[in-house]
């Protein structure tokens, strides 16, 4: 396969990675071993870590741009109440366990947020988090029959 894109060979020490520039934007592949300066490679797709769902979307992309030689076109984003939903599922599992509204916004948005903003000097984040558990609680409660 021949690149319609330019594309550069970024090293450090033993490390080479290869950045692709598209017209939709940039892909960027990291050479686990060997060298692409040595001529034509053969592609293998690592997709171990904690990142698998991006690496598969990232491969997605890819395989597209390849096949069409276009990107993939863009989502379009969810609607507030859908996009709420991994949220509200989240916060149903940490009500599950006996634990704060801390601890519950730890779990749903991580710790250096709750670290940095839950005793700032505005509350979004606490009143974020009660909405969150008043939300789900309803659902549990049978206010999911009103999804179906």
């Amino acid at each position: 396969m021949t690149l319609a894109w330019p594309a550069r060979i970024l090293r450090s020490g033993a490390r080479e990675e290869v950045s692709i520039e598209t017209p939709d934007g940039r892909f960027r592949l990291s050479v686990q071993e060997g060298s692409v300066l040595k001529g034509a490679v053969h592609l293998t797709y690592v997709l171990d870590g904690n990142r698998l769902g991006d690496r598969l979307k990232a491969l997605q992309r890819w395989h597209y741009l390849v096949q069409t030689g276009k990107a993939l076109p863009p989502k379009i984003p969810p609607s507030g109440r859908t996009a709420r939903w991994p949220l509200l599922i989240a916060t149903l599992d940490a009500l599950a366990d006996p634990c704060s509204l801390r601890e519950i916004a730890t779990r749903l948005f991580g710790g250096t947020i709750v670290a940095r903003d839950w005793n700032a000097g505005s509350d979004y984040l606490k009143l974020r988090t009660r909405r969150l558990v008043t939300q789900a609680r309803a659902l549990a409660m049978g206010g999911y029959r009103s999804l179906l």
